[in-house]
């Protein structure tokens, strides 16, 4: 993201920015030191801590984020709650302010939080702004169905539009940057078709069941080889023509997990998704996994003919996770994630003119090259893609770093969770950042190290399937899932002594070689249990109180 039109290096010149940021703590200092406004907590390492001081931070952080999307933002002039028609948002009023909407990239990561949100806490509110979200998208932010990119959605429209179009690129003083009208991002069709096939699951409603195999179609019709400046799909190509705007994008990844997730269901056409796929992966593998340029991503920002102009963590470390999700498919996994991370760290963890790289322990990222500011969403990321790593790896040192990172994004959300995306407030209050994007990753990293859950509330933190609904109540968790089969994992206050799958009960094992659940202690308290179902129906976790 960019200042309101204004060229970063412009402000830096002017002084613009100003005494935003403060620095790590130097010697001498009289006051204790702020971040976001708030007094920096240290540890006796004096390392930092999270700012609520709570059982579980991260737990109180997506809950108070969630709260606020769910209830604070008013309808805008044009009868829609403001983030549906607007990226950004005035802190105090919460009306949208003027600069052009990213609906298809929001969207996508707002249902990504929504399921993992309503799976840990039975918050079904979510789910429903998420539904709201992907409904408008298709009706409202749809190509034409005779369109050479048909019905798939668009990434930008102009602000305060109900209407979702591309945004014209004439709206700031530098020509080129932004979509343009009638322009779609591929890697946005595949992202977005992700999440509304997530949302098919959800609800089991057909219209997003057929939106994601459309999207999903396209991607298969235009798929092309790629090379060192041209990916799979473009970065940015205009719908009814198939007309290129701009060529390379690295953020492949999640259309392939569409494909993958179509072909496990059987959905569409298999043999073009199979093509595609393969093709996808294997420029994935010998471009941007071997040259590092991860690149095209972000929708406001100038046109770059070189890959390697604009790098951007989000792509690689989309990649990352996949990795480690995927160990099957790459048997050289854990050095390439190792590479991801690394790289990670020195091209957007590293010093700016203004901000330390490392902040009382914690990395801190950047966005991409064109904005070096020091963002929370992007620090949780790379916190819950280290605590993913440590999960993968047993690596201690991941882990302290996995929280510093996280505990430093913390701060970002103010007591009433509205949620800051950098201390320089030139950059504004997104709800892409301070909402989609920030909350999953402190989901992401409690499922990883469930000691970071609540100690004194039950929470499932991960399944493989999706939980369609979940129940919670004193010494009993419920809940289905749209696999017939799938792994849970729970953090509970309770000792299980009964688990049940449709009715059947399932034993208690030593592993989960085989249907049943293991149950053990954690040091924080209270238990970890794992379970594993099969032949679908609910499922029942009863126990007793210590």
């Amino acid at each position: 993201m960019l200042v309101r039109g204004v060229p970063r290096r412009t402000l830096l010149a002017l002084g613009a920015i100003g005494a935003c940021t403060l620095l790590e703590p130097g010697a001498g200092l009289a006051t204790t030191p702020l971040l976001f406004g708030r007094p920096v907590r240290l540890d006796g390492a004096r390392k930092i801590a999270a700012w609520p001081a709570k059982d579980s931070p991260y737990a109180y952080i997506a809950r108070q984020a969630w709260t606020a999307l769910e209830t604070k933002f008013p309808p805008q002039e044009n009868g829609l709650p403001t983030w549906l028609s607007y990226s950004r948002f005035d802190p105090d009023t919460f009306e949208g302010i003027a600069w052009p909407h990213n609906p298809a990239g929001f969207y996508a990561m707002l249902t990504d939080s929504a399921v993992l949100w309503y799976a840990f806490s039975g918050d079904a509110a979510a789910v429903e702004v998420a539904h709201k979200a992907l409904a408008h998208q298709i009706a409202h932010g749809t190509t034409p169905s005779d369109w050479s990119w048909a019905r798939v959605p668009f990434a930008s429209a102009a602000a305060g539009d109900v209407d979702y179009g591309g945004a014209d690129d004439t709206w700031c003083d530098s020509c080129g940057r932004g979509d343009g009208i009638g322009v779609v991002e591929p890697d946005k069709v595949g992202e977005l078709g992700l999440a509304y096939l997530r949302m098919f699951e959800m609800t089991n409603e057909v219209q997003f069941r057929d939106a994601a195999l459309a999207c999903a179609d396209a991607l298969a019709k235009h798929v092309r080889a790629g090379d060192e400046t041209r990916s799979p799909w473009p970065f940015r190509v205009y719908a009814e023509t198939n007309v290129v705007r701009e060529e390379y994008s690295s953020n492949v990844i999640h259309s392939l997990t569409l494909f993958d997730e179509l072909q496990r269901q059987g959905l569409g056409d298999l043999s073009a998704y199979a093509r595609a796929r393969d093709l996808a992966l294997q420029w994935l593998v010998r471009v941007p996994m071997t040259h590092d340029a991860w690149s095209g991503y972000f929708e406001d920002v100038d046109i770059h003919a070189d890959p390697m102009e604009n790098p951007n963590q989000y792509s690689a470390l989309s990649v990352a996770r996949w990795l480690m999700s995927h160990r099957d498919a790459d048997p050289r996994w854990r050095a390439h994630v190792a590479h991801l991370l690394s790289w990670t760290v020195e091209k957007f963890g590293r010093d700016t003119a203004r901000e330390r790289g490392v902040q009382w322990g914690a990395t801190v990222m950047s966005e991409q090259h064109d904005d070096t500011a020091k963002m929370a969403s992007h620090t949780a990321r790379y916190g819950a893609t280290m605590a993913l790593w440590y999960e993968a790896t047993g690596d201690r040192a991941a882990r302290d770093q996995a929280a510093r990172s996280l505990n430093w994004a913390t701060y970002a959300c103010r007591d009433d969770g509205i949620v800051a995306v950098s201390q320089d407030p030139t950059e504004g209050w997104w709800f892409s950042d301070g909402y989609g994007d920030y909350i999953r990753h402190f989901l992401v990293a409690m499922a990883a190290v469930p000691d970071w859950a609540p100690r004194n509330e039950d929470h499932l933190l991960r399944s493989t399937s999706l939980v369609t609904r979940v129940d919670y109540g004193p010494a009993r968790v419920a809940w289905t899932t749209f696999d017939s089969g799938a792994t849970e994992t729970l953090r509970l206050t309770f000792t299980p002594t009964r688990v049940t799958a449709a009715g059947r009960v399932i034993p208690r094992r030593i592993d989960l070689d085989a249907e049943g659940f293991t149950e053990h202690p954690l040091d924080s308290g209270g238990s970890l249990v794992r379970v594993r179902h099969v032949g679908g129906g609910e499922v029942v976790v009863t126990g007793s109180l210590p």
